[in-house]
């Protein structure tokens, strides 16, 4: 049969204050429905548990106690994991994230997540921009960190680093040797970016950035996808990606600073408003904090290093 947590807890304050009157003190009601209580869990269990005048524990109320205390722990220790995750001080976090987060800023905000919650877990994946918004949708993800996710309604998004573009040429081309470029200096030289059927919002917003400048690049896919092959052996390309991407070497090239400003799509932050939960909230807000105290959302200088 089963018995009631609440009656556990009445039998073990009984042993451990050795009699009814102080126990129903420390439960902070009366004796007489206490002792009722306990004659009627006694009389289904079909076993004495104390004996009376004085109040000690018989044999079989000695194992009724040492078993309710262990599961008393237990649904103690349910119920504080419980709320825990309801404030999001525990509990997984499914994240998707693009490859030029993945190196630098995840790992800050990861390292930012364990300090303020310990106990968070965090089950990050790489994917691109339309794999990321696809997720998003299916609820594969709970959260995605990318640049250009497509605005529908029912998203919430949250900028979290803001940063320049900056060129990244084979180490055959020309301007390898020098320690920046203006884009002016790569005309004639052909642009290599992600196909359009992977990531076409960032694509476009590349050749948006470019627009402003008037010069007209002739862009080209990169043939195998990812941030060490890029596809610039020829000596006569190069790529933009943005500069906390360029901080690190690529198999094929070399990282110019650009001289001109050119702003890289803004990394954002992105969940569906009816979805996330209590730890991706966490997770948001560390987030929103990190981008604040590493000056993630301010404008860089041209030119210069993070």
């Amino acid at each position: 049969m089963p018995v009631d947590l609440r009656l556990m807890r009445y039998v073990v304050t009984i042993a451990e204050e050795g009699g009814f009157q102080r126990a129903a003190e420390r439960l902070h009601m009366a004796q007489p429905p206490l002792s009722r209580q306990i004659r009627d869990l006694e009389r289904q269990l079909g076993v004495a548990l104390f004996h009376r005048r004085p109040t000690r524990l018989t044999e079989a109320g000695k194992a009724f106690v040492a078993s309710a205390r262990r599961m008393l722990a237990d649904a103690d220790a349910m119920i504080e994991l419980m709320r825990a995750v309801r404030q999001g001080e525990s509990g997984t976090v499914r994240l998707g994230m693009v490859i030029s987060a993945a190196h630098e800023t995840v790992p800050e905000l990861l390292a930012a997540l364990r300090s303020a919650h310990p106990d968070v877990t965090v089950r990050a994946r790489e994917a691109w921009s339309g794999e990321l918004d696809a997720g998003l949708r299916a609820g594969r993800f709970d959260l995605v960190l990318g640049r250009m996710i497509p605005r529908r309604p029912g998203l919430a998004r949250q900028t979290v680093r803001r940063e320049p573009l900056v060129a990244v040429v084979g180490t055959a081309h020309p301007l390898a040797g020098r320690p920046a470029a203006a884009l002016s200096d790569l005309y004639g030289s052909r642009l290599r970016l992600v196909p359009g059927d992977v990531a076409p919002d960032y694509r476009g917003a590349v050749l948006a950035a470019l627009a402003p400048t008037g010069l007209e690049f002739e862009a080209d896919d990169c043939e195998v996808l990812g941030w060490r092959h890029l596809g610039l052996t020829d000596g006569e390309s190069f790529a933009l990606v943005p500069r906390s991407l360029g901080a690190l070497p690529a198999a094929d090239g070399v990282v110019l600073p650009l001289t001109d400003h050119l702003p890289a799509p803004d990394l954002e932050l992105v969940w569906r408003r009816d979805a996330l939960p209590p730890a991706g909230v966490a997770f948001a807000r560390v987030a929103e904090a990190t981008a604040r105290e590493r000056g993630w959302l301010e404008a860089a200088p041209v030119g210069l290093p993070a």
